[in-house]
């Protein structure tokens, strides 16, 4: 884990110094000093607000597998793994898992269907999002849709389990294929249509905050770009980071993201500021508030812990 986090670091000093070069922050002073202050308490809450809203799906899929415990442990829990949004893969969501476990009584496999169902319904709500953008992509319109299908295939039934069965041929991968088309049946056990459409519904609500914190950040760099529009950029990047497994999307959504604020007809150097500040308050935000509750609740990880601290 500890190496996951120093990994994410490295690739986000990168990626911001990617970006600053591109878009040469040397000169962005004027736009920084020119900023509207007031409005950053708006962009943080719009940032945030993408995985609070999340917090409801999280909920409906609790209460779908059985899994009740009370909400405030279980806002603990959510809040907990956004911590580990950073991380190679986004493995470090599993911690999840290990604290509904402890909380719950309910096996460890019992819940990694829910952090499943959770980051595919991202994909989905990205896939629909990102097709708003597709016309920016000009020539390589037809590329950027079938980045924005791809995800979707997962949704026949068939497609998941012809690949567990290529991998199932494999000698050292058979277990792990059983093991997955468990998994895989536990997943679609989420996807009924009355689950489906109230999570997705939740999904796509959630993802327009973030086209709204990057709204702000644009009016308040002097430019203009509609809310749909920049939840549709925002998305689209976010989808690209989120296929190539880097952590947190690192570079990958940064690059993307700026780019496509430049084709959308803005200048380099604010696009590039404006890519650097959603970033902070969207992701390393989410980051920042969920360590902070992760270490004051470490006892629902480390029980051991609590116990140390308090015998002294």
């Amino acid at each position: 884990m500890i190496k996951g986090v120093t990994l994410s670091a490295v690739l986000a000093i990168i990626a911001f110094s990617t970006v600053g070069m591109w878009g040469d922050l040397a000169h962005a002073w004027g736009a920084v000093r020119g900023f509207p202050w007031w409005l950053v308490p708006a962009i943080a809450f719009f940032g945030f607000m993408n995985d609070m809203v999340k917090f409801l799906r999280w909920e409906i899929y609790l209460r779908k597998t059985g899994i009740r415990i009370p909400v405030r442990q279980s806002l603990i829990v959510f809040v907990s793994g956004l911590s580990m949004s950073a991380t190679p893969g986004k493995v470090g969501l599993l911690i999840k898992g290990r604290m509904l476990k402890g909380l719950s009584g309910r096996s460890f496999i019992s819940s990694t269907p829910v952090i499943a169902a959770e980051l595919y319904m991202d994909l989905l709500g990205l896939s629909v999002i990102s097709l708003l953008a597709v016309g920016l992509f000009g020539k390589g319109a037809w590329i950027a849709m079938a980045l924005c299908a791809l995800p979707l295939l997962g949704l026949i039934r068939g497609v998941p389990d012809r690949i567990i069965g290529c991998l199932a041929r494999i000698p050292m991968l058979a277990d792990r294929a059983r093991e997955l088309s468990t998994a895989v049946d536990d997943l679609f056990a989420l996807f009924g249509a009355r689950t489906l459409t109230m999570a997705f519904a939740v999904t796509l609500i959630a993802w327009t905050n973030e086209g709204v914190a990057l709204h702000l950040i644009l009016s308040g760099l002097g430019y203009d770009m509609g809310i749909i529009r920049a939840t549709a950029v925002f998305g689209f990047s976010t989808l690209a980071g989120v296929l190539s497994m880097v952590p947190g999307g690192l570079i990958v959504t940064d690059a993307g993201l700026m780019g496509l604020i430049v084709q959308a007809g803005i200048p380099a150097t604010p696009a590039a500021l404006a890519t650097i500040m959603a970033r902070l308050f969207t992701l390393w935000l989410a980051v920042l508030i969920g360590g902070v509750v992760l270490i004051v609740n470490r006892a629902y990880v480390y029980p051991n812990s609590a116990q140390t601290d308090e015998g002294g």
